[in-house]
């Protein structure tokens, strides 16, 4: 099994290696969901496979290692990575690339996420207006508000304008005063941290389905309507059985019509449409929701060739 990365949490709070339940469960989940749709942007394929991702908790501060291998993984995985992902991948020049290197490149993608975000400020909308290029456009460079210029894989920029930002808030949502992230990722060196700390937290704070108004969202969507809607799918919680989607800039809360969420799982994180029924009165019998709820029929992921590109 090797250690392809890893998930820290340090300073005089977790000295002795204990951190709050509600905290660590959080981070957990985050790392887990975000190494996941790192994962899916490299092949499709990984969508559609049911896998784990094996972590090792360590003491001292309170670190979060994954491991990668297909000893690591075994069973189902394994079989249907070397029949699945396997064949997919060497369709696509991954044939000599083994899925220790795959979470490397999502563990490489997220640090430059954070090294980006803290370099200007935003964790989203950054400026590709005015860049640079270099090593065959291959990477890109791009100021902050200071002029001062950090390269960033452009691969990876595409990857960033399609996460949904709650991914990374999971991780950066345990940060306090004397307690600091850092995301260590696996080199020919050793590894390398990128840190992100309690003053900066607030570059990641904030969800991306958390509205911070209180007006009416699509006053044309009436409580049981039929409605179709292009949008993408953010998350999933089959503890709730819901799903999140994405619909001009805000997150509509999704329930199946009937059986669970896990036939969706192919949409996740990709655009696709929704067909379902609107109800705006699932929280108040007398006045309607302020965003309509949509029971869904059916969810048809779009291809991959149409998402969209760079700029």
């Amino acid at each position: 099994m090797e250690e392809v990365g890893y998930l820290k949490y340090k300073g005089s709070l977790v000295e002795q290696g204990v951190i709050d339940a509600k905290s660590a469960g959080m981070a957990l989940v985050g790392l887990d969901e975000t190494i996941r749709y790192f994962n899916s942007r490299q092949s499709s394929e990984f969508a559609k496979l049911e896998y784990d991702i094996p972590v090792h908790i360590e003491d001292g501060s309170w670190v979060a290692i994954v491991l990668a291998g297909v000893a690591a993984v075994g069973g189902a995985f394994a079989l249907g990575y070397a029949k699945k992902a396997g064949e997919k991948m060497a369709e696509n020049d991954f044939k000599d690339i083994g899925l220790s290197d795959v979470f490397k490149k999502s563990f490489s993608a997220l640090s430059s996420l954070l090294r980006l975000s803290k370099h200007t400020g935003k964790s989203k909308d950054w400026d590709l207006d005015n860049v640079v290029w270099r090593n065959n456009n291959k990477e890109i460079g791009v100021y902050n508000n200071s002029g001062e210029l950090i390269f960033i894989e452009v691969e990876y920029i595409k990857w960033f304008q399609s996460m949904p930002p709650s991914l990374i808030s999971k991780l950066t949502d345990p940060i306090r005063e004397h307690r600091t992230l850092a995301i260590g990722t696996k080199t020919a060196d050793g590894f390398e941290e990128q840190e992100v700390s309690n003053q900066e937290k607030k570059i990641f704070s904030k969800s991306f389905e958390e509205d911070d108004c209180d007006e009416f969202i699509f006053p044309e969507i009436q409580h049981g309507d039929d409605v179709q809607l292009e949008g993408k799918l953010t998350r999933g919680n089959e503890q709730s059985n819901t799903v999140g989607f994405e619909y001009q800039g805000h997150i509509l809360n999704c329930i199946p019509e009937e059986g669970t969420i896990v036939r969706y799982k192919p949409a996740l994180f990709l655009k696709c449409i929704i067909e379902g029924t609107a109800v705006r009165h699932s929280k108040k019998r007398v006045s309607p929701d302020r965003k309509p709820t949509i029971i869904v029929k059916n969810i048809i992921p779009l291809n991959a060739e149409h998402q969209d590109g760079l700029f």
